[in-house]
């Protein structure tokens, strides 16, 4: 990956010629060189099952299931202040959650589904727990972030 004291081009450089491209300033910046004698030979493309493979790699870590249980446990009982900030937890946990095999449970067991609801009497909104099978109950609703265990789809 990039290097942190980088210009946001370098860093988007440094992503694009992992996978065997370059940006359009890049193109731009090595047409304006003059290039040299002994310039070495191109690099050839990647394949592109092993970029795939990288990418999953990067989206899907070994250690995916313990960030989301760590991530889980430190925002249970928090209130963050604003619908924007509420939508956006939820939003993200949810994308992630869907590209994985991984499932929340409540503290009671049930497989349950993460949303955000916004009633007339909630300036944030509130989280509200719905079990996962089709009778679809609610679980918990409230301000604060629910206590959640992230497991793997049965």
């Amino acid at each position: 990956m990039a290097a942190k004291n980088t210009t946001p081009t370098a860093a988007i450089d440094s992503v694009l010629a992992e996978f065997g491209r370059k940006s359009p300033a890049a193109s731009q910046v090595a047409a304006k060189r003059i290039p040299s004698r002994d310039t070495k030979p191109r690099k050839q493309p990647t394949n592109g099952v092993h970029c795939l493979q990288q990418l999953f790699d990067h989206l899907f870590p070994a250690d995916l299931e313990a960030q989301l249980r760590t991530v889980a446990e430190s925002l249970a009982g928090t209130e963050f202040g604003s619908l924007e900030t509420n939508r956006l937890v939820v939003d993200r946990l949810n994308r992630i959650l869907r590209g994985s095999d991984f499932v929340l449970v409540s503290d009671e067991g049930t497989p349950v589904r993460l949303r955000l609801v916004k009633p007339a009497r909630s300036q944030f909104g509130y989280f509200q727990l719905r079990s996962a099978d089709a009778h679809q109950n609610t679980v918990y609703s409230g301000a604060k972030f629910p206590t959640l265990r992230v497991v793997e789809k049965p």
